[in-house]
């Protein structure tokens, strides 16, 4: 029998201890795969004759700047998963927010687009990318990132998310609403009823930009993780919209009045929800200060 009094007194934990090794994320796991499914999906979108038919020509011209926008979001997607399987939280919120986005503008698609050649391509990368969005969240010790976030700019980020979020909600009420006597919305020009956009951004986006508000504005851990992710999605957004302007004069659908004054709308609006999202990112990543200890759950549910 070995002899106790060889052993160590001294059992205390160590205070910082060795940070484990990261575990792979579906973001990680996968982002290969949905990189090529991407890739097929919007290079139909650009190049095929006639993907996105019997559709108005705004819509049209929407979802082909999407597909080019998409496209160059993906690549920045396979280096930020690379940076965040080093280590990088940064890295980690970015393609959990670009997953966010993959997952917002597939479901347009899904339900939205009348079927094509892509229709299992959009629901591989929809059911993909919003399982991979779940998980990167899921996996953040909120806790362990916290000190981190010290100096995130909580309140303006806040309140950036709660205005625009009722302002969307309120804009999008403002055609739902009086259309509820008659069964006519208002605004009928950007898309085939149902409306994609009302039903995604009403019953998911809406909610979350104002319950990350909610959290910023109680200091709660999870704050600045959620609305981190959540803003990048929305930047990306602000690009695709933006790019609709140049596909639109390219094809010289802004000879329709209605369609040149929806294109004004799109650049002056979202010009400048791109420039205070990006503000908001760039402060909130200068700001932030190493994770001196490991950041990563190993499951959902350790």
């Amino acid at each position: 029998m070995p002899d106790l009094r060889d052993r160590p007194t001294d059992v205390r934990p160590s205070i910082h201890p060795a940070p484990p090794t990261l575990v792979r994320p579906l973001a990680a796991a996968y982002g290969w795969l949905v990189a090529a499914l991407v890739a097929a999906a919007t290079l139909y979108g650009l190049l095929a004759d006639d993907p996105y038919r019997d559709v108005t020509a705004l819509t049209r011209q929407t979802w082909r700047a999407q597909d080019a926008v998409t496209l160059a979001a993906v690549l920045v997607l396979l280096w930020a998963a690379h940076l965040a399987r080093h280590g990088s939280l940064r890295a980690h919120v970015v393609t959990v927010g670009l997953f966010l986005w993959l997952t917002y503008g597939y479901a347009h698609l899904a339900v939205g687009a009348p079927f094509n050649r892509m229709f299992l391509v959009y629901l591989a990368i929809l059911g993909l990318s919003g399982w991979a969005a779940l998980d990167g969240l899921l996996r953040i010790d909120v806790t362990a990132v916290s000190a981190s976030f010290a100096r995130a700019p909580y309140r303006a980020a806040a309140w950036f998310l709660a205005v625009s979020g009722a302002g969307i909600a309120l804009l999008w009420l403002g055609d739902i609403v009086p259309g509820l006597a008659d069964g006519q919305p208002a605004n009928l020009h950007l898309a085939d009823l149902p409306n994609p956009t009302w039903v995604f951004d009403l019953a998911w986006v809406i909610p979350m930009a104002v319950g990350a508000a909610v959290l910023l504005w109680r200091r709660h851990a999870a704050g600045p993780v959620v609305a981190g992710a959540l803003l990048v999605m929305l930047l990306v957004l602000s690009l695709a919209m933006l790019t609709i302007v140049p596909f639109a004069l390219a094809t010289g659908i802004d000879s329709d009045p209605d369609v040149g004054r929806q294109l004004v709308v799109f650049s002056v609006a979202f010009s400048v929800l791109g420039a205070i999202e990006a503000w908001l990112l760039g402060v909130g990543a200068r700001r932030m200060t190493p994770v001196d200890r490991a950041w990563q759950r190993p499951s959902w549910w350790p």
